[in-house]
């Protein structure tokens, strides 16, 4: 394992035998049984009281969440959720009224941060956004993509030293889970299921991380339509390990370069032991062009910065639907206004190694990688690769632009240029 990688192994696991029995208070929300009374007022009052140095328990039954809730500037507190959050179906209230995320003009119905927090979901609690009403509204939508309002399920901002272990997000109502300006925290033993009933969901991502450092993803599960995971803007230190990936787009670098003029950086992933199945990608990156088009969240470029250090070990897919991996630096959203020069973006993607890539594939392409001709992808290494069609034929295609120190690989043809959200044409 990569030695930056132990490290924070170590640190971040030793957060989950911390402060463990420094509690003094303990609040069990009452809940109201009914989806006409809304519980999230009972919710606030019980972090009100017990926030600090306490504990809140959430019994095994439905709470009805019917309004926002910003729960901040909780410190050694223990959420212990052994029932079910249900989020309403009020669309109109919450496309009004849900919380800015503070990035890319994104909202939010559940804020949570604080010092020292503890929840855990035994790997029963469960969050549910009601997304079934919200994958057939937005579909009706001339913006199906980040439409204004539309919230993510929860958004940990500012959570450090901390501990997120065995919850079970279900049909989120967007993105799951949002985690910005956060710091050395464990997500371990999360389930994540955004499918839906009725007709299939959209950017419905499983956790997105921005402006944030030492984080420790474990043990994940997920099953959606979109990016699996994705580290975006002032992501370092990042570890994912031992996860399943349904269905999705893959582990994902970005979008990033979205705001003009702005310096970002990814720096320092290692991933390890992760499994994909029905995914897109195993692994794709996706900038801007340096053409600024529109607005975020789906409109922008013109950003600059570089994604380094990505170390990627043992992989194993089994029927990808794309290349393997993939570099697009043509970022395009569903709506967004006509993209310029796909190769012109000043953000600069290197560093970059996988080692052991094995399974199945419905792809002839184990690589697009789609660079920047103004900044070039540089040292990327694809190594100890096996990927074959069901019949049993080696899927052998390498295509690439503006790339540069290849280790492992050689480019066997020219890999298309186009706006993409998903990191091919």
């Amino acid at each position: 394992m990569h030695c930056i990688s132990i490290l924070l192994l170590i640190a971040l696991t030793n957060i989950t035998n911390a402060y463990t029995h420094r509690t003094n208070k303990t609040c069990t929300v009452k809940a109201s049984g009914t989806n006409s009374t809304d519980d999230a007022p009972a919710i606030r009052a019980a972090f009100v009281e017990c926030g600090h140095d306490g504990k809140v328990v959430f019994a095994p039954t439905t709470y009805h969440i019917n309004s926002i809730l910003n729960i901040s500037g909780l410190s050694n507190v223990d959420i212990d959720i052994q029932g079910k959050l249900l989020w309403s179906t009020n669309i109109p209230y919450w496309l009004n009224h849900s919380l800015p995320v503070g990035y890319q003009n994104q909202s939010t119905a559940f804020i949570l941060s604080g010092n020292r927090v503890r929840l855990n979901g035994h790997g029963l609690g469960t969050l549910d956004g009601n997304g079934d009403a919200w994958y057939e509204w937005i579909r009706q939508q001339p913006n199906t993509s980040n439409y204004p309002g539309r919230p993510h399920q929860i958004t940990f901002a500012g959570l450090t030293d901390s501990l997120v272990k065995g919850v079970r997000f279900i049909r989120s109502q967007m993105w799951t889970m949002s985690i910005i300006h956060s710091r050395d925290t464990v997500f371990e033993d999360i389930f994540v299921n955004n499918t839906g009933n009725r007709v299939s969901s959209s950017n419905t991502d499983g956790a997105d991380t921005i402006y944030s450092t030492n984080l420790l993803f474990r043990n994940w599960t997920v099953h959606n339509g979109d990016d699996s995971i994705s580290f975006k803007a002032n992501s370092t230190n990042m570890t994912l390990r031992d996860s399943h990936f349904y269905n999705g787009l893959g582990i994902a670098i970005g979008s990033i370069g979205q705001y003009k003029g702005a310096f970002e950086t990814v720096e320092n992933i290692y991933v390890e032991n992760v499994e994909f199945s029905n995914t897109l990608h195993a692994f794709y990156v996706k900038t801007w062009t340096d053409d600024q088009n529109g607005y975020p969240p789906n409109g922008g470029g013109g950003g600059r910065g570089y994604a380094e250090g990505m170390r990627l070990r043992n992989l194993t897919a089994t029927g990808l639907r794309g290349a393997a991996f993939s570099i697009s630096q043509c970022t395009r959203f569903s709506g967004a206004p006509g993209v310029g020069n796909c190769t012109n973006s000043q953000f600069q993607v290197r560093d970059v190694e996988i080692e052991g890539l094995r399974g199945t594939t419905k792809s002839a392409r184990v690589a697009s990688l789609q660079c920047s001709a103004v900044a070039p992808c540089m040292d990327v290494a694809i190594e100890g690769v096996d990927l074959k069609f069901a019949n049993g034929t080696a899927a052998g295609s390498y295509l690439c632009g503006n790339v540069g120190e290849k280790r492992g690989w050689e480019c066997t043809g020219k890999v298309c240029e186009g706006g993409s959200a998903t990191g091919e044409c």
